[in-house]
């Protein structure tokens, strides 16, 4: 039966990454979406070998340089670019994920779909690369292969080509893709993995061949299956087992003190957060105690205003009350004769004959003319008809 074996903790894309300096570059993967993807020799089937083995690629290319960009376009049916080249691995693999069977697989308008995608990248300074999946069977002949490998190599392009399922390892796929392949090839930048025929993990085929740098060389190849899955070095690899083991203990160990590091932090800030929260409500407690003694103040200051008023409206009617007394009291004293006294003087001097002679003395008028005894018994006779009114009026 088969035998299942365990993942490493790490993705070997990780470890690439650690032991490859990959170059700047703008990849645009070309996913055969055609109705051979159905097939179960690689688990479950091609169609979902193929997006796990995308996901290694376009996260090793990604992390391997800060500025490497990754696309994605289908060939099933028509050519159609899902995702132009992005860091954005988030949004690909989103793209990915809705990827349809269907129609037949174009290898030559898939090329050149791709080809045009990467002309129009943001940065000129990516090298610009396709990797390509298939899956069924080429239709086009070897004389159109090679004119478009022609035209690659023409601008620079570099081509990586993952040939997998037994129908291919038996019709003409390997001498069409080996003749396009040469024609592209300059100094070693494109290459052809052949994959046997399964069940095998499609991912760490093309994980362990030049495609993802685990290699000196380029052009043609076989993939090489091992019992693990994991053959890194692959017979001229750039590092040996040991420092392969090495390098996937060191980057485990950090990544393990990471999550440590990690688990430590959050209940530290959980806890500045638990202190943050009654602090919080404390401060909301003495905010709104401070606001009822502003209400209160407020009250008791109306209260004062209103006692000080009624005092002053109660001290001005009692004066109101006081002077209307006085003037009741000076009327009454002016009815009743209280000035009888005032007027007794007066009529007294009036009755001194001296007072009367300097009085016509001072108008100028001589004494001889005025009878001044007349005068004084004038007087007399006013005031005894004064005293007969107050009696009568008694």
């Amino acid at each position: 039966g088969l035998k299942f074996r365990a993942r490493p903790f790490v993705s070997r894309a990780c470890v690439r990454v650690l032991l490859f300096k990959m170059p700047l570059e703008a990849v645009m993967v070309c996913m055969d979406n055609s109705e051979f993807q159905r097939n179960g020799d690689y688990s479950p089937n091609r169609l979902i070998a193929q997006r796990e083995t995308i996901n290694h690629i376009s996260l090793s290319k990604t992390e391997s340089n800060q500025e490497s960009t990754v696309g994605l376009l289908t060939m099933g049916g028509r050519a159609k670019v899902l995702c132009a080249p992005t860091r954005n691995l988030g949004a690909l693999m989103s793209e990915l994920k809705e990827v349809k069977i269907q129609g037949q697989c174009d290898f030559v308008a898939g090329i050149k779909t791709a080809q045009l995608a990467l002309k129009n990248r943001q940065n000129k300074n990516q090298h610009p690369r396709i990797i390509v999946f298939v899956g069924s069977p080429i239709e086009a002949d070897t004389k159109a292969l090679e004119k478009l490998g022609g035209q690659l190599k023409k601008n620079s392009f570099a081509v990586d080509v993952i040939n997998f399922g037994k129908e291919n390892a038996q019709n003409t796929n390997v001498e069409k893709l080996e003749a396009f392949i040469n024609k592209v090839n300059n100094e070693s930048n494109s290459h052809l993995l052949n994959v046997p025929p399964g069940p095998h993990i499609l991912s760490d085929m093309v994980i362990s061949s030049p495609i993802l740098g685990n290699a000196s060389h380029g052009g043609a190849g076989m993939a090489v299956p091992s019992s693990g899955g994991a053959n890194l070095s692959n017979g001229g690899g750039v590092g040996a087992a040991d420092n392969t083991e090495e390098a996937l203990l060191a980057y485990a160990l950090r990544i393990s003190m990471e999550e440590a590091r990690d688990a430590q932090q959050r209940p530290e800030e959980s806890k500045e957060e638990s202190k943050a929260e009654p602090m919080a409500e404390e401060k909301k407690d003495e905010a709104k105690k401070e606001d009822q003694k502003m209400e209160l103040e407020g009250v008791d200051d109306d209260a004062d205003e209103e006692a000080e008023l009624a005092r002053a409206m109660a001290l001005s009617m009692a004066m109101d009350d006081e002077d209307e007394e006085a003037e009741e009291k000076e009327a009454a004293g002016g009815e009743t004769g209280g000035g009888g006294e005032v007027d007794d003087e007066i009529l007294q001097v009036f009755k001194e004959e001296a007072f009367i002679e300097d009085l016509i003395d001072s108008t100028g008028v001589q004494k001889d003319d005025i009878d001044i005894q007349k005068i004084l018994d004038f007087n007399e006779k006013d005031e005894g008809k004064k005293e007969d009114k107050d009696k009568g009026s008694k």
